[in-house]
């Protein structure tokens, strides 16, 4: 795939023999869960951690938007986060005002005919 001749194509430009040790900088695809390269990095020498990358999986797992922070930024101390309630009872309205809008498009349409 294109990942793996990018990469390998880095590899080269590089410098890095066959079987020489690179660390590569990857990102993960939210939407499909696969990883993808970005860059070589000739700046480490180590790869990170095991718990800084388990660190960082866990963040991106959460996937906390701005405006989930923005909300529980203005809680006041001492107040019950509402946040996933509330964005599910707001869903649910949404979707009860698009049913409502489909049942009187229909019932205008029927009325036309």
């Amino acid at each position: 795939n294109s990942e793996r001749m990018k990469l390998e194509a880095d590899r080269f430009a590089s410098g890095a023999g066959p079987g020489a040790r690179v660390i590569a900088e990857v990102g993960l695809d939210a939407e499909t869960g696969e990883w993808y390269y970005l860059t070589l990095r000739p700046d480490k020498i180590a790869p990170n951690h095991i718990s800084t990358v388990l660190g960082t999986l866990m963040e991106l797992a959460e996937r906390l938007d701005t405006e989930e922070l923005r909300f529980r930024l203005s809680l006041p101390p001492g107040s019950r986060d509402t946040f996933r309630k509330d964005v599910k009872n707001m869903m649910k309205q949404l979707l009860d005002h698009q049913q409502s809008k489909l049942d009187k498009q229909r019932g205008q349409q029927r009325g036309n005919r």
